[in-house]
């Protein structure tokens, strides 16, 4: 059964019990986030890993190859078995026709070795580099960020294509299953194809899953501000230029504020109606479709986001991973000195673990604890005149001394 993050641990609890520097080992990061935190979600407890001390050996003996510690190896089987299995699972109830579900098993039975294997490796590698005592962290991190890549990856024009030709296909999103796995999933969106067309979007689909820890540049594209565009017609209360799909008017847009959804927290369903309905091109549409570290662990993306506690104004998860970076946003201020709208325009993120590619699965994090920040903070001085807007730019610095 997935966990949810109502029933987990707090997150600052499972970070304490894995071992992560307190406190006053960090430097004092910026800007201070100070609400209260709720529970989270619960991330994998790192196991102690230490590079074994090898015996005396005569010049001419081999070095033995590094394996996986004993004490990590349950650690990983659990987060694969938690994580990562139910993320490529076909199950019964899975609404594919016979092409889709052969094609989604053989993906399956092909690619969940492969990223236990992965797994392995990178514990391995990470083990050789400076602090191996949190290369359980670092291997998690390449993880992670391998689900993202995945998400943006594409084989090129003729893929494109094919969703280009998809997104135009009224009910692309329509839902699968209760628990279809991502896999499932983007299989799905491709019922509505042409079968010569399909067949070919689907080896497509099996291709990028063997690029799994292969270098290779995929896009940067941004995704198209949606979930703003539906909180503004929630404020504003204007029919909006492209009719809803009814199941975001529903979720999104309705009577009361009790029932009303936040749209950054919409299912990966709700997620790709709402892209579709603005009008998403390919890339746009992988960008908001991959996943983040946040969705890796089941979490909610706001909470995941929130300070350890009051003392500690740290993202959580980004605690957890040893993110740090510098997010740049633009704000739209009134005459009153309040923001009004605020958005991410530059962000400049690292993750230890992460080397040759951009940390896309954990950038999500920063910017949702950045643009709350921002929300509190008094942009009085930079207040526009009576009536108007101003836009107005601001920078905010994370880091960790203990990275």
């Amino acid at each position: 059964m997935r966990c949810k993050a109502a029933a987990l641990l707090s997150l600052a609890a499972a970070l304490a019990a894995a071992g992560l520097a307190s406190a006053a080992d960090k430097a004092p990061a910026k800007p201070a986030l100070r609400p209260p935190v709720k529970a989270a979600v619960k991330v994998p407890a790192k196991p102690a890993i230490t590079v074994p001390a090898q015996p005396p050996a005569a010049a001419s003996a081999p070095a033995s190859p590094p394996v996986v510690p004993e004490g990590a190896v349950a650690e990983i089987n659990r987060v694969f078995k938690t994580n990562v299995v139910p993320r490529f699972t076909v199950l019964a109830d899975d609404q594919l026709d016979t092409d889709l579900r052969t094609a989604a098993q053989a993906m399956q039975a092909e690619h969940l070795p492969r990223v236990r294997a992965l797994m392995d490796s990178w514990l391995i590698e990470e083990m050789q580099q400076p602090n191996p005592q949190r290369a359980f962290n670092r291997m998690l991190a390449r993880l992670t960020n391998e689900f993202a890549i995945w998400g943006r990856d594409s084989t090129g024009e003729a893929q494109d294509a094919a969703l280009a030709r998809a997104l135009q296909t009224p009910g692309m999103c329509r839902p699968v299953g209760p628990k279809a796995s991502e896999l499932v999933m983007r299989l799905a969106r491709l019922r509505g194809l042409p079968p010569e067309v399909r067949q070919q979007a689907v080896q497509a689909e099996r291709e990028l899953l063997a690029r799994w820890g292969q270098p290779r540049q995929v896009s940067a594209a941004e995704p198209l501000a949606a979930e703003e565009a539906l909180l503004q017609l929630r404020a504003t209360a204007q029919p909006p230029k492209t009719p809803l799909p009814p199941v975001l008017a529903f979720h999104f847009l309705g009577d009361s504020d009790d029932t009303r959804r936040d749209p950054v927290l919409a299912t990966p369903a709700q997620r790709c109606a709402m892209h579709q309905w603005a009008g998403a091109d390919p890339a746009q549409f992988r960008a908001a479709m991959a996943m983040q570290a946040a969705d890796f662990f089941w979490s909610d993306r706001r909470w995941a986001a929130r300070p350890l506690s009051d003392g500690d104004p740290y993202p959580s998860l980004s605690d957890y991973f040893g993110t740090r970076g510098l997010i740049t946003v633009l704000g739209d201020v009134n005459a009153e000195g309040r923001v009004v709208r605020v958005k991410v325009i530059k962000r400049e993120v690292e993750v230890p673990g992460i080397r040759g590619a951009r940390a896309f699965a954990h950038e999500g994090t920063l910017e949702l604890a950045t643009m709350a920040k921002a929300r509190e903070e008094d942009w009085s001085a930079a207040a526009a005149k009576q009536g108007g807007l101003k836009a107005v730019q601001r920078e905010y610095q994370w880091s960790l001394s203990w990275r």
